[in-house]
């Protein structure tokens, strides 16, 4: 079974695709899709929607997961996230995928074994947990990968049945 995870962002939206073996997850792929900031923003979201949409489509994904949003003090900043997260989140529904969603300190929380560890931290632990010779890059990438592999474990602790 394939898992896609997505770390989403107006600016940059991270994907990442493992592929359950066994008892274990494998690196498939992942990557980041850029808007340009100087276009307008619904031209950035269709883009990022369609830009996920390609990315579910080509995966072979039979589950998805993305970060929730995180509120912080800034207003517009979580505006921004929130309409990013709904344009991904369409993306994953038109391809057909049901989506499960984390809490960014429960990702951490997950892969890092501390829900306040650094982004760093996280992605040495996602390199460590799929077998890659070094931690995977961008950011964005790692934080969606460390999302896939929170789908997966907690799957796993719920007893969920695995394809």
């Amino acid at each position: 079974m394939r898992i896609l995870g997505i770390d989403p962002g107006l600016n940059v939206t991270g994907y990442g695709l493992i592929e359950v073996a066994g008892d274990r997850a494998v690196h498939v792929r992942h990557g980041v899709i850029r808007t340009r900031p100087a276009e307008a923003r619904p031209a950035r979201l269709l883009a990022l929607r369609e830009g996920v949409l390609a990315v579910a489509r080509e995966s072979g994904a039979a589950a998805a997961a993305i970060e929730s949003g995180f509120v912080g003090q800034n207003v517009r900043s979580a505006l921004l996230l929130g309409e990013a997260r709904a344009a991904a989140i369409l993306a994953l529904a038109d391809a057909g995928l049901e989506v499960a969603e984390y809490a960014p300190a429960m990702v951490k929380q997950t892969v890092a074994g501390f829900g306040r560890g650094e982004k760093e931290q996280v992605a040495r632990m996602v390199a460590f947990q799929l077998g890659l010779p070094k931690p995977p890059s961008p950011e964005d990438a790692a934080d969606a990968l460390a999302v896939a592999i929170t789908h997966w474990a907690h799957g796993r602790l719920a007893g969920l049945p695995r394809r």
